[in-house]
């Protein structure tokens, strides 16, 4: 054991001693073997992949050259980033060195190699495909190409015109079999598009180049010849070229409805591109219209689209309800007028010719008269005039102050009809209420005191009327205010001092005199 054990002493000082290249040719004389062709450049550089006895740094040292493993790893890329067992091992576990120039060293078995670890998993055909239809021998299986184009650039029919990316229509299973939604390109194929094979829109396989109007596929189709623009979509259906749908009232805002439904474009229509047609119902019907425009043009109003001798119309929109008997009133009894908007709406305008007021009622007929019966009793309340019908007057009959239904005529003072019944003859003016009241004309008040210039004091207060005013009525206001005028008989002074008694003497007894 102890001789054994010099002798590795004695080798490892021998060591020691060598010059470094003399270690190089020592190194060479342990390596198990050659190195593969792919590291013969590095073969005498055994730190480039061997760190001492470290498997660890060992394993770093592969990946600080093989970097596109080690970003495989890193992305979760390709064989190295999605086997468990790659990502976890050591590549020396599957990759020795050492085994001389014409070993292989990656040891892949394409009959067994799943396809679903590299970053293009095999469907469709693309399984049964042979490895060599894809990977060139010689070359790095990774650097085959993913890209669709790469494989089938023989086959690609648009040369190129739609990109690269061909799995957006075509499908694994069989090439020729195409998927492609429509829809994504703002075109849906829907009604007889659904059936037209491509290449009836798509002249050429650039299908960018297709048109999207309708008259882009069918100006060979259009027998109006261009007349109605190219926006056919708005009269045909993409059911079927030949059927028609057009909605008149979406598309130009008038309906067409009862009488207007059945009739054929032209009848409104003159010319080819349907535009000079107007909406207004006057625009078709001036030579129906039997008011001769003066109504206006909106003959809608009235007439509908059923029948044009049939109208309807309420009244009640124009602020001027038919009740009573103007429902019963054909139009022209009212709408004597060039317009239907120039009758007039107040009472009088048609009426003038009844009015037995001779227009001093004013225009406002119903306020007392009503629609249902002009010459109906008439339900007047006098108390809303500016003579208010008291007393007596309340029950007296019209006819007694009003002599004709001109009732302004009739004078609204007491004289007016009082004149016969006047024992003053006018004497005392005409305001007859000063002293007499409406609910007998005998009946009478009269305050001396406040109402003439002469307050009864003293013996005046009781004096009888006559006694100074004699027995006449008419002279009541013509009665002289002087003293001597009535005293003159009791002067004892024979007009010595004057007429004014009052001076001297008081009211209370002629015979007293003032201290």
């Amino acid at each position: 054991m102890a001789a054994v054990t010099l002798r590795h002493v004695a080798a490892a000082a021998l060591l020691c001693l060598l010059t470094i290249p003399a270690q190089a040719q020592l190194s060479r004389l342990v390596m198990p073997g050659k190195t593969v062709e792919a590291h013969a450049d590095i073969e005498s550089q055994c730190g480039a992949c061997h760190s001492g006895n470290s498997e660890a740094v060992q394993n770093s040292l592969c990946l600080d050259c093989h970097t596109d493993v080690s970003d495989d790893i890193s992305g979760e890329l390709g064989f190295h980033g999605r086997f468990e067992s790659a990502v976890r091992n050591d590549c020396v576990n599957c990759h020795s060195d050492h085994l001389g120039r014409d070993a292989d060293i990656v040891g892949l078995n394409g009959g067994t190699f799943s396809h679903r670890f590299s970053d293009f998993p095999l469907d469709g055909s693309h399984a049964s495909a042979p490895c060599g239809a894809c990977h060139t021998p010689g070359d790095s299986h990774r650097s085959a190409s993913t890209a669709c184009v790469d494989c089938h650039r023989d086959d690609d029919a648009h040369r190129d015109g739609l990109g690269q990316v061909c799995a957006d229509c075509h499908e694994s299973t069989v090439w020729s079999s195409v998927r492609f939604d429509h829809t994504e390109f703002g075109f849906n194929l829907v009604g007889g598009h659904d059936d037209v094979v491509c290449q009836d829109c798509h002249r050429d396989f650039e299908f960018d180049n297709a048109p999207k109007s309708c008259n882009g596929c069918h100006a060979v189709d259009d027998v109006h010849a261009g007349n109605k623009g190219t926006n056919c979509g708005s009269c045909h259906s993409v059911n079927a070229w030949s059927g028609i749908s057009f909605n008149h009232f979406a598309e130009t805002g008038f309906a067409l409805t009862a009488g207007h439904n059945g009739l054929a474009c032209e009848a409104c229509h003159s010319q080819p591109d349907y535009k000079d047609a107007e909406s207004s119902c006057v625009s078709c019907h001036a030579p129906d219209d039997h008011h001769q425009g003066r109504n206006g043009t909106t003959c809608d109003d009235c007439h509908s689209t059923v029948t044009w001798p049939d109208y309807e119309f309420d009244h009640s929109e124009t602020g001027f309800d038919l009740d009573g008997r103007h429902a019963d009133v054909t139009c022209t009894g009212c709408h004597r007028e060039e317009r239907a908007d120039q009758a007039p709406t107040d009472c009088i305008g048609c009426h003038q010719a009844d009015d037995v007021h001779a227009g001093q009622l004013t225009d406002g007929c119903g306020n007392c008269h009503e629609a249902a019966d002009w010459a109906a009793p008439l339900a007047f309340d006098h108390d809303l005039s500016t003579f208010p019908l008291i007393g007596l007057h309340a029950t007296t009959a019209c006819g007694a102050c009003h002599e004709s239904q001109r009732f302004h005529d009739a004078g609204n003072v007491c004289i007016d009809c009082h004149t016969e019944d006047d024992p003053h003859e006018g004497s005392l003016g005409e305001t007859c209420s000063s002293c007499h009241n409406a609910n007998d004309w005998a009946v009478w008040s009269f305050n001396h005191n406040t109402q003439t210039d002469f307050p009864l004091t003293g013996s005046h207060a009781t004096t009888d009327c006559g006694g100074c005013h004699g027995d006449s009525n008419v002279a009541l206001s013509a009665t002289p205010v002087d003293c001597v005028s009535c005293h003159r008989r009791d002067d004892p002074h024979n007009g010595e001092f004057g007429p004014r008694c009052d001076q001297c003497h008081t009211t209370g007894e002629f015979a007293e005199r003032r201290r």
